[in-house]
């Protein structure tokens, strides 16, 4: 790991030490070089694709961070290079910039829709593959996941394919990270991941509110019909996954996606996916 942190840190050119992000995040690795952050991709990545989202953040600086220079590679894995940008607060989320954001969103899902497809929710597959079924609470999980409805990811619109609050920072003004999982899709998928905490009731009404209006005053087209017609199985899908998630890392907050989980058994009955 110390070859590959060094090596990373090297196409910054910068002296500075390199500072690991994000702590253990399995075959990502994250290094901040001074103003500049390296990542490092599993060796298995789509390049081809990834090349394809590298070009879109390039292409729309206003509204993602663009990245520094053409995809590189370090012992075999694809390795992306981007200038450093402040996160987001976690200290106060009243004072997150939960507007910003959706007016991010929607001028994103406004573009032409090209790429690859986007990752969503093919991500949510993987993190109930991964939980173990031993853990406590694992089975709540794993049922929930099992009676959920198929999960439609109809190509619509260009979206980010991860969105939540990590995936932006400040660097002049805010911009939208991580293009791991950018591409078509539709573009509800990055409106559930809230929508799916203020279901579960982890995120006040009033800042699923102001994310919401904002979206829509901003043109956001994820939503031609009520906003739950549209969000509700997307949302329970992200629950799940957030609950998954949460058992692995031994969240201390994961009883309320394990509760919500619950519901969700309890809303589709003993029906089985697809």
């Amino acid at each position: 790991m110390d070859d590959l942190i060094a090596a990373m840190a090297s196409l910054t050119g910068s002296p500075a030490d390199p500072e690991v992000l994000g702590g253990d995040r399995g075959d990502v690795v994250v290094v901040r070089v001074g103003d500049v952050v390296v990542k490092a991709l599993p060796a298995d990545t789509d390049v081809e694709a990834l090349r394809q989202r590298l070009d879109i953040a390039a292409a729309h600086p206003e509204l993602v961070l663009p990245p520094l220079m053409p995809l590189q590679f370090v012992d075999d894995r694809p390795v992306t290079v981007w200038p450093y940008g402040t996160p987001v607060s976690q200290a106060d989320p009243d004072a997150a910039p939960w507007e910003e954001s959706a007016a991010l969103l929607a001028k994103l899902h406004a573009l032409p829709a090209q790429g690859p497809v986007a990752g969503a929710p093919e991500r949510i597959v993987r993190a109930i593959k991964a939980l173990p079924p031993e853990l406590p609470h694992a089975d709540v999980v794993l049922r929930a996941f099992e009676v959920l409805p198929p999960l439609d990811m109809s190509a619509k619109a260009l979206i980010h394919g991860d969105w939540h609050l990590g995936q932006l920072v400040h660097r002049g003004a805010w911009r939208l990270i991580d293009v791991d999982d950018l591409g078509v899709g539709d573009p509800v998928w990055d409106l559930a991941r809230p929508a799916a905490l203020f279901a579960a009731g982890v995120l006040p009404a009033d800042l699923w509110a102001r994310f919401l209006n904002a979206y829509r005053e901003t043109g956001g087209v994820a939503l031609p019909t009520s906003e739950w017609e549209a969000l509700n199985i997307p949302a329970q899908a992200y629950v799940v996954q957030m609950a998954a998630r949460a058992l692995m890392s031994g969240l201390q907050a994961v009883e309320p996606l394990v509760e919500a989980c619950r519901r969700i058994i309890t809303t589709y009955g003993s029906s089985d996916r697809g």
